[in-house]
Parts: structure tokens; sequence; C-alpha cells
């Protein structure tokens, strides 16, 4: 039996009990799966990437509920034997990977986190939403995504950081994905995203930098690995061009 039909065929059991009993499957903010490692426990982490901070474990067979999904590290371990890039947060906090979740399906069962096409929640005042967080810098130590953490987690009075995913030029992407406020219009107190090549930023990475002040179309940023080099910090006035966007900190 192929590994796709024993996922539904756990699903289908399931589905059966369920009518039997009386029981609901999942919570209404949420969706009920079975944690599948085949053995050991499934890592719980602050982002959608094996490198986030582990924020906990849980045993194999476990039933969790899972609220939204975001794309990130393609995961290629667990018991379906194929690479997968599903991450899904949990009602109770933090990701872990689709790979090693009974969910009756090879794709998403689970809303995108933030979606775009559900009925957005009230934003707070000055229009800037709060995302997923994660509670550590897991920027690359000397480089610009680094210091653009840095800048947020000490703005935000040392309070949290994004749980962004991807290099530099996916961040405004990975910010809309899991609930933040992105938009075209520079801003201050925000992150700015280059993509490659404007204003220098890397041919295939991007750039990213802290938004200090807005004067027109004029932005003056503070960032890591810029104009000063790898692990220094520099600043400079730019004007607001097509292919930057920015992050907003609420």
């Amino acid at each position: 039996m192929s590994t796709a039909l024993r996922r539904f065929g756990v699903i289908a059991v399931s589905l059966l009990i369920a009518s039997l009993i009386g029981a609901p499957l999942a919570a209404a903010t949420g969706r009920v799966v079975t944690v599948n490692t085949g053995a050991g426990n499934i890592n719980v982490r602050s982002g959608p990437s094996t490198s986030a901070q582990l924020l906990r474990t849980i045993p194999n067979r476990t039933r969790v509920t899972i609220v939204c999904h975001v794309r990130g590290e393609t995961f290629r371990g667990g018991p379906y034997g194929r690479p997968n890039n599903i991450w899904n947060q949990l009602e109770s906090g933090g990701f872990v990977t689709d790979g090693m979740l009974e969910t009756g399906s090879n794709d998403p069962v689970v809303p995108v986190c933030g979606n775009q096409n559900a009925a957005p929640p009230p934003a707070p005042a000055g229009g800037r939403a709060m995302g997923v967080t994660r509670a550590s810098n897991t920027g690359a130590p000397g480089n610009c995504t680094w210091g653009a953490y840095d800048k947020w987690f000490r703005a935000s009075g040392g309070r949290f950081y994004p749980a962004l995913s991807g290099n530099a030029k996916d961040w405004a992407n990975s910010a809309r994905a899991i609930g933040w406020t992105v938009v075209a219009d520079a801003q201050p107190r925000s992150i700015v995203v280059f993509q490659p090549g404007i204003y220098g930023a890397h041919a295939t990475q991007g750039h990213v930098a802290w938004v200090d002040a807005v004067n027109g179309t004029n932005v003056t940023i503070t960032e890591m690995n810029g104009a000063a080099g790898f692990n220094a910090w520099s600043s400079r006035t730019i004007r607001d061009v097509p292919g930057m966007s920015y992050i907003l900190l609420p």
C-alpha cells in the first residue's frame, strides 16, 4: 500500500470513529492530527526550520491541533520518504513539520497563516498587525539578517523577533504569510527588504536593514554587512524605489 493511501486510510478510520461516538475531529480554530515520527518525538520549533529554536518535543502518536501553515525549510526525514516544505503552527504555539504528521493529505489541510483570502483580524492602532514571533535571533551572525533582527528586538523593548524564514529577499513574503503587515511605502520602525541588485543588495540573496527615519522619499537605515562590511554596523540615507518593501513593527 502506498504512503499516500496509508495516510488517507488513517484519516478515514478517524472519521468513522468520530461519527460513531459523536466526538469532534478538530477544535473550532484548527484541525486535530496525529504525530507520526516512525519512532521518537517530534520537535516543536519557533519557526518553519530545523535550525529555529527548539521549544519542546511531543511524543509519537500524540494527537495535536494545527491551526495554519507556512512554507519553510524542506524537511527530508520522517516515515513518508518524501521532501516536504509544509510547516504547521500548533494551537499551543510553535511549528512542526508536516512530514511527521498524519493529516490525510500530502497537501496543506489548514489555511495559510495570515491567509490573505480570509477576513483579516482588526489591525492595531496605526494598521500594524502582530504576526508570529520567536524568542531568539536566528540570523547568520555578522550578516544583514542578524542585524535587522537585532534592531527589531531592541525596538520592541527586548520582547520578541519576527519568525521569518528564507533569504533576505524572501522576508517580505514570509512576513505576510505569518501575519505581519508589509507595505510598499517607506515607514520608520520597520525592516526594509531589498530585492537582489537594489542599492547593491546581494545578487541572489537580497538584503535587509532597519529603518530609522523617513523624510518624504528619503529613507535613513542602519544595517549590518553593508558599506562597513561583514559584522559591522553602518548607516546611510537612500531614496525609496521599486524593489523595496517594509515589514512593520507594531
